[in-house]
């Protein structure tokens, strides 16, 4: 008996320590109680905004990975608020760092690179 106790009390405490780790592997900062609070009062864009800059400037600054769709979604504020071109440079992050969005954001970067008709427009009109 002696020597099953000996035997099994490694394994019981690797199985332990095995559970006990618990490493996230991306760092999503506020994300989700300024996605929440955006969506429950859509005049707090500037809150989302910041979150998911603030996300993109930490994981620059530490040389990690920037969670999947943070771009995206960031370069989606920019176009909403005619930032275009920045717009466009996220959308490529994330095709870049994000292979399998290729498709989505190929199309993304073609509708921030069209010209708005109406402002095109506006911009002629005498």
């Amino acid at each position: 008996m002696k020597a099953s106790v000996l035997i099994m009390a490694p394994i019981i405490a690797l199985s332990v320590a095995g559970c006990a780790t618990q490493h996230q592997h991306y760092d999503w900062g506020s994300y989700d109680p300024s996605l929440y609070g955006y969506y429950k009062n859509p005049t707090k864009v500037g809150e989302l905004s910041a979150s998911l800059q603030t996300i993109i400037d930490t994981a620059d600054k530490h040389h990690a990975a920037v969670p999947p769709g943070i771009y995206a979604e960031y370069g989606y504020l920019q176009m909403q608020q005619g930032k275009n071109q920045s717009a466009v440079d996220f959308f490529k992050r994330e095709e870049s760092h994000w292979p399998e969005s290729r498709v989505f954001m190929e199309r993304m970067i073609k509708v921030a690179s069209t010209p708005d008709p109406a402002a095109t427009a506006a911009s002629s009109a005498p």
